[in-house]
């Protein structure tokens, strides 16, 4: 299962309603986070998760609206008394850039901090966990500045009875199918049920994130056929004028969506000059139907198959 919570969705500088674009991920008890601007902390809190849960954070560029949150992460880390080291993954000069903020003298930092700086094309491979799930991280190039990159978090597949056939064949389920699942020969009523006969691959569920970034066709080719891609739409396409090189409209994330045929689309990283964001949306939806705005603190779940949808409950 992959439970994503956005914790903010505008771009250059928080505001009273949006905060910096960042998102939470949750995979099987290890959690993720994915860029950090001003503010993510306070989100943090509100979404309900614990500053000392993350053991890895991803950057996507050196733009102050996706890193400026990390010293003060690191510090409350340090106030909280962690012990644990702290992973940090980037794109090259992403080491120079966090140890010069540490530099920057604003606490002491008792723990590691671990500085990946990785290329467009490596993966981050997850370790084995007590449910037997395995992810990847993989990275691939945006169009925003000469490092910028985006992550894929995905989950790997799993084996799962082939319900068609059990359909075909008028077998009901049975607490053994479990057992079958797992690899197992299985012997129910005297008839015995082989793996190689009954499982079939499911494939794992699979975010993208983009960051900042123009249309790409590097951006296309790592996001083919995920489920979910959150693509940053910063402005409306009669408005591209106003904004510099190295940004999408919502038009442009809208295609995108439907040249990578994903399954669902966010568009994030909004302009404060919008006060409304449907009119963005409206632009999305002719050409990908199935595109939703990002809101902050919103979120969904994937879950062998499913796509659920959540707000806050309470917590803001």
């Amino acid at each position: 299962m992959i439970e994503v919570t956005i914790l903010g969705t505008g771009a250059t500088r928080p505001t009273v309603r949006r905060f910096t674009t960042a998102l939470v991920v949750r995979h099987e008890g290890e959690v993720f986070l994915f860029d950090c601007g001003e503010g993510v902390q306070v989100r943090l809190s509100q979404s309900g998760f614990s500053l000392m849960k993350i053991d890895k954070i991803f950057i996507t560029h050196f733009h102050g609206d996706h890193i400026l949150g990390l010293p003060g992460i690191l510090f409350s880390m340090a106030k909280n008394e962690r012990k644990k080291a702290v992973e940090v993954y980037g794109p090259v000069g992403t080491e120079r850039i966090v140890n010069g903020l540490i530099s920057l003298g604003f606490g002491r930092i008792p723990f590691d901090v671990k500085v990946h700086e990785i290329h467009p094309g490596q993966s981050i491979t997850g370790k084995l966990n007590e449910r037997g799930t395995e992810y990847s991280i993989d990275t691939f190039k945006t169009r925003h500045t000469k490092e910028s990159i985006g992550y894929v978090f995905r989950e790997k597949g799993y084996s799962n009875i082939d319900k068609e056939k059990m359909k075909k064949e008028g077998i009901k389920s049975n607490p053994k199918f479990a057992e079958l699942k797992n690899g197992k020969e299985v012997t129910i009523d005297g008839v015995l049920f082989k793996p190689e006969d009954w499982l079939i691959e499911m494939p794992g569920a699979s975010v993208a994130y983009t960051g900042d970034t123009m249309k790409a066709k590097s951006v296309i080719d790592a996001v083919k056929g995920v489920d979910v891609l959150l693509h940053e739409s910063t402005f409306n396409e009669e408005d591209r004028g106003k904004f510099d090189w190295g940004h999408s409209s919502a038009r442009d994330a809208a295609e995108v969506a439907k040249e990578a045929e994903v399954k669902h689309l966010y568009i994030i990283h909004f302009s404060h000059r919008y006060k409304s964001i449907k009119p963005l949306l409206a632009e999305a939806l002719p050409i990908f139907e199935n595109s939703y705005i990002a809101e902050d603190l919103h979120g969904f779940v994937l879950k062998k198959g499913s796509f659920t949808q959540f707000k806050p409950k309470g917590r803001v």
